[in-house]
């Protein structure tokens, strides 16, 4: 359960970033580029068993209201297939409201795997706050 997995899940791009817990710092991996909800959860397989993934923290884009929009759907859609095909790993969601807006890299090249940075950055100082 060391090793964390976040993603800003969109239509056709998701931004993928890692962290072990060991180190405590988000690390931007990939952007992967899909059709559908069952490509992105295939394209996730080999990254979840290679870093023996024990948490999966996903964005939810919530409206500025607090509702769920178009998008909130599509995202709903991915976590039932990822709660199905990655049972053993516990999957957390995290409000996109509350994340920074500022990238980490003054030129960031890979914005996707960025915005999954800003989540898994955001989901570990909130998990470092509640163990102090």
């Amino acid at each position: 359960m060391n090793h964390f997995l976040a993603l800003d899940i969109g239509r056709k791009h998701t931004g993928v970033s890692f962290a072990d817990m060991r180190v405590g710092i988000a690390m931007p991996l990939a952007t992967l580029h899909h059709e559908t909800p069952e490509e992105l959860v295939q394209l996730l397989h080999p990254l979840i068993e290679a870093r023996q993934i024990g948490r999966i923290v996903v964005g939810m884009p919530y409206l500025m209201n607090g509702s769920e929009g178009e998008e909130a759907g599509w995202v709903r859609r991915v976590l039932e297939l990822l709660t199905h095909a990655f049972p053993s790993c516990e999957i957390s969601l995290l409000d996109e409201r509350e994340t920074s807006r500022m990238f980490y890299g003054a030129h960031a090249e890979d914005r996707h795997a960025e915005a999954a940075v800003r989540i898994l950055s955001t989901f570990l100082e909130r998990s470092q706050g509640k163990a102090s």
